[in-house]
């Protein structure tokens, strides 16, 4: 999870972009104002500057990040960026605020780089088949191992999306957790040239690593290729089998994320079916005012013309002759009311019925016979 300002004067935030700053470019200093101060109405907010004058509303931070620790960071292209970390901030501000060095003691985590005891980094090569939920293997671990750095095409692809380059669709088809489709129009992005880069800092920077790459760690060369990269006396490097049949805690995970998967899909199916059955119901009524609306201009005109022949004062054979007609319409007006208010009867029994259609309880997904031998997603 990440909160960032970009160049084009948007807040980027739990996904979504909202429109909250002005644009600002080259040659201009800017500045990220975060409020922590609880007697402050804007506590828990950040800020942007340019020049020492705001350009941004407080914008509020998720809930998920309240508390937490809280990492800078700037991704830019074609430009230079100079970076202050000095105790006096580059544009005069209207208040006065901590640079990062005068950071309160509470404000700031300091953490130690805790070294193994024996001085090497062990550096993991998982070793298991296309399609048998490796990733998915790999979460839960790194989940209880965070000490673990990823190394993987798709860790590369989530920093660069989290880091607000923008991505277009591509095709579903071709996704793949291993090789995904990187596809950002940028030149160093897509030939691969930052999996280069990032090879080379590695293999010098002691970390724990897991290098996750599927059909290469199956592969004698490639795989011999990898163990290369990580040839320092500080490293430690262990091959990670897994292949063959999963442990039971394992397999009741997968059961599990099937089953809250399939129950998601049924929800939506349910609450699309509702919306329909609602949408319908609106339509008839609208149909059924228009209809009313109809047969009331209707009869104000037969009235009106009933009337103007009355007010010409025609013979009186006539004029019986027309009463008789006068009466047989309204005999017939009175059947056809009749037969409407049957048919508006029907219409809202069915009416009644469709709503109890659309007050259905909400389906309960459950796994078939075949779904819960399934080991792997």
């Amino acid at each position: 999870t990440c909160v960032c300002f970009d160049s084009e004067g948007f807040f980027y935030s739990e996904k979504k972009r909202t429109p909250a700053s002005s644009r600002f470019g080259r040659d201009q200093a800017l500045g990220v104002l975060l409020n922590l101060d609880t007697k402050s109405p804007n506590t828990n907010t950040v800020s942007l500057f340019c020049n020492g004058t705001r350009i941004s509303e407080p914008m509020p931070l998720p809930e998920k990040l309240k508390g937490e620790v809280l990492y800078p960071h700037v991704a830019y292209r074609n430009v230079s960026l100079q970076v202050n970390f000095g105790p006096f901030p580059m544009a005069k501000m209207p208040f006065k605020c901590r640079m990062i060095q005068e950071a309160a003691s509470m404000d700031v985590k300091e953490v130690k780089v805790e070294k193994p005891k024996d001085g090497k980094y062990e550096v993991l090569f998982p070793v298991a088949f296309p399609d048998e939920g490796t990733f998915d293997w790999l979460d839960a671990f790194l989940e209880k191992n965070p000490k673990y750095v990823e190394l993987s095409d798709r860790k590369i692809l989530d920093w660069a999306v989290k880091s607000g380059i923008w991505k277009p669709k591509g095709n579903s088809w071709r996704a793949s957790n291993d090789k995904p489709e990187y596809n950002f129009g940028l030149q160093f992005m897509d030939d691969f040239s930052i999996r280069r880069c990032l090879n080379a800092v590695t293999s010098v920077v002691p970390r724990h690593y897991i290098v996750m790459e599927v059909k290469q760690n199956l592969t004698q060369a490639e795989r011999k290729s990898n163990l290369k990269r990580f040839s320092s006396p500080h490293f430690k490097k262990i091959a990670h089998v897994v292949i063959g049949d999963p442990p039971k805690e394992y397999k009741a995970v997968v059961q599990q994320k099937l089953l809250e998967e399939k129950q998601a899909k049924a929800e939506v199916d349910w609450k699309m079916r509702k919306l329909e059955k609602e949408r319908k119901k609106v339509v008839a009524q609208r149909q059924k005012e228009i209809a009313e609306q109809k047969a009331k201009l209707e009869a104000k005109k037969r009235e009106e013309e009933e009337a103007k022949k009355k007010e010409a004062g025609e013979e009186g054979e006539k004029e019986d002759g027309e009463q008789k007609e006068g009466e047989e319409k309204k005999e017939d007006k009175m059947e056809t009311d009749e037969k409407e208010k049957e048919e508006e009867k029907k219409e809202e029994a069915a009416e009644e019925k469709e709503d109890l259609d659309v007050d259905e309880p909400m389906p309960q997904a459950e796994l078939t016979e075949e779904e819960k031998k399934l080991n792997f997603k």
